[in-house]
């Protein structure tokens, strides 16, 4: 068959780097395989769209085979695996089909591999502890509550004392940092000042709240338990040392990171490529904590990386675990459903103390993880208290709320004062190009404060405009997803001013700014890892299959006081019923009989 990459292109969404992976392949293989082409094709699309292996029941369903010849998985099966350029497991063949009959590109294949090799050794290791010493330490950090529900916070302290991997998740407010903080003065208390110690977050923004959340948390302890806790939290790509000429890290199996403990957020940000990466970084005795929420958003990269790490259900300990938790805390772990070589490494945090059960933002959030449809459509017209959710249909009520929610900023009385006003407030798109999207947000927001005399330049560069960087720029220690504001300097020249990891400003010429954008709007995977105020969560005027659960859970979240929800809540229902969907082997390795 002749192909038609413009053909193909068009009608069946194909990319042309998709499409010349099929051709490449069909090429080596002698010329002549269609078959092998678009099953190459369509693998390749599947890790552009975030996955990271393909079913061959999807393969041979798509209209890009069965419109060249009906295909049922067995046929489809025989046939791949004729071509010696597709193997099984342990072949070292451009692609593999594994034993579940999914289809990977080789180099994800061994990511995903050596990242189940490299966690399932770690979850099957345990340490000897001082139970005496513990346990003091264990109490005074966590002292009694006055409910009759076990302190998970305290549960998972104590399993970070027996296990080498240790998975903690938890919405907003479950106390992720706090407990981390905690288990920091722990491991202090009862291995000294020598223990080497790293803190890291997949970016610059969450490195720079892990530090802070850290410091606050610390604080609260108070006394010789807080002193020395470290609180020098850096990217990932900073902690495996990215170099960018080559594109690999300094720091491997051969160079491998000097440390003993390893404390990770906002996991649910990584892919498997970095995740393979940091994990052949790490010396064999070195601790690793993950923390993050297995209900937020996957990566934008290929795979879901942290929920497959989470499971389902509740991780069932096993019985010298929860035998020896039991000791330690003085109370006793319910068993758990789900059982699997993960299980003692994974503890699930699901008290919240920032949103009260009865306060809008939690009520939303809750709904919106349960998929309770009921709750959606009959959201209140305003929320509860301080910590509310009001619903809004219309442009022009959509720019009085774009107006009250930045003029604050630009009544600000300094650059640092503006960065603040500018985290009290945030508009979340679904999208990036559309008139509901960043794009024609960002603009909108220009029209509606330059009407109101708050802008008065005719150029991009004018006091207060926020500025998001789009690509990293490692001299001047720009990342991704940084965001700053334009503000004069005390010359009263232009400056663009970013926070630095120690939480104080620097400015940056704009003639050397890298490649940015205006940011009053966001999209919702760029606000992982931040947290505002008051948040307009701004749905699109129609219903498409980028909205998920996942989505409109993490844009909800984003909100500490206010949520405002722009838009249709008959789109806003169909969204939560829409579960997003990665193909990814790592759960089957990690939780074997579980779907």
């Amino acid at each position: 068959m002749t192909s038609r990459p413009e053909y193909l292109q068009a009608e069946e969404g194909l990319r042309p780097i998709d499409l010349q992976a099929g051709l490449f392949l069909e090429r080596l293989a002698g010329g002549d395989q269609p078959l092998l082409r678009f099953a190459a094709a369509l693998v390749s699309r599947a890790v552009g769209q975030g996955h990271v292996c393909l079913p061959l029941a999807l393969i041979a369903a798509d209209p890009l085979l069965q419109a060249q010849q009906a295909q049922d998985v067995e046929r489809l099966r025989h046939s791949l695996l004729a071509s010696p350029l597709v193997g099984r497991p342990g072949e070292r063949t451009p692609l593999v089909l594994d034993d579940h009959d999914q289809l990977y590109l080789y180099r994800y294949f061994r990511h995903e591999e050596r990242i189940a090799r490299h966690l399932l050794a770690r979850g099957g290791q345990g340490f000897d502890v001082d139970r005496t010493a513990a346990r003091t330490l264990l109490r005074a950090l966590f002292p009694c509550r006055v409910d009759a529900e076990p302190d998970r916070q305290q549960i998972a302290a104590a399993l970070t004392l027996l296990k080498p991997l240790v998975v903690i998740s938890g919405g907003p407010g479950t106390g992720k940092t706090h407990t981390v903080a905690r288990i920091l003065a722990l491991l202090r208390g009862l291995h000294g000042d020598g223990l080497r110690i790293g803190l890291a977050a997949p970016t610059g923004k969450a490195a720079a709240r892990l530090q802070e959340s850290i410091r606050t948390a610390g604080r609260r302890i108070g006394g010789d338990l807080a002193a020395d806790i470290p609180d020098q939290a850096v990217t990932l790509h900073r902690l495996l040392g990215f170099q960018p000429d080559r594109g690999t890290f300094r720091h491997d199996r051969e160079n491998p990171l000097r440390l003993d403990l390893l404390i990770l957020d906002e996991a649910s940000m990584i892919d498997v490529v970095l995740m393979a990466a940091l994990l052949d970084a790490l010396p064999p005795h070195c601790r690793l904590i993950l923390l993050g929420d297995r209900h937020q958003l996957a990566s934008v990269e290929a795979g879901c990386l942290f929920s497959d790490l989470c499971g389902r259900d509740d991780p069932a300990w096993s019985e010298p675990v929860r035998d020896t938790i039991a000791d330690l805390t003085g109370t006793r772990p319910a068993a758990g459903t789900t059982r699997g070589p993960m299980a003692d490494c994974v503890v699930l945090l699901r008290t919240s103390y920032r949103f009260r059960a009865d306060s809008g933002i939690g009520m939303l959030a809750r709904a919106v993880n349960s998929g309770d449809v009921r709750t959606i459509e009959n959201l209140p017209a305003t929320g509860r208290d301080d910590q509310e959710v009001v619903t809004a249909e219309g442009r022009e009520s959509l720019k009085q709320e774009i107006l009250a929610g930045f003029t604050p900023l630009f009544r600000a009385g300094s650059a640092e004062e503006a960065l603040a006003r500018l985290d009290r407030f945030r508009v979340l798109c679904a999208l990036r190009h559309t008139t509901h999207g960043v794009s024609g947000i960002n603009e909108l927001a220009e029209r509606v404060l330059g009407r109101a005399g708050l802008i008065s330049a005719t150029t991009p560069w004018y006091r207060g405009r926020p500025v998001m960087i789009l690509r990293n720029h490692y001299s001047l220690q720009l990342f991704n997803g940084d965001t700053g504001i334009i503000w004069p300097d005390q010359q009263g020249r232009l400056q663009a001013w970013f926070r630095r990891p120690d939480n104080t400003l620097r400015p940056v010429a704009l003639s050397r700014l890298p490649e940015h954008e205006t940011a009053y709007a966001i999209t919702i995977h760029k606000s992982q890892g931040s947290e505002f105020e008051q948040v307009l969560l701004l749905l699109p005027g129609t219903d498409l299959r980028i909205l998920s659960r996942e989505l409109v859970y993490t844009g909800v979240t984003r909100a500490r006081r206010r949520l405002i929800l722009h838009g249709d809540r008959k789109i806003l229902a169909r969204a939560i019923r829409r579960r997003a969907v990665r193909h990814s082997g790592l759960r089957q390795r990690l939780w074997p009989g579980t779907e």
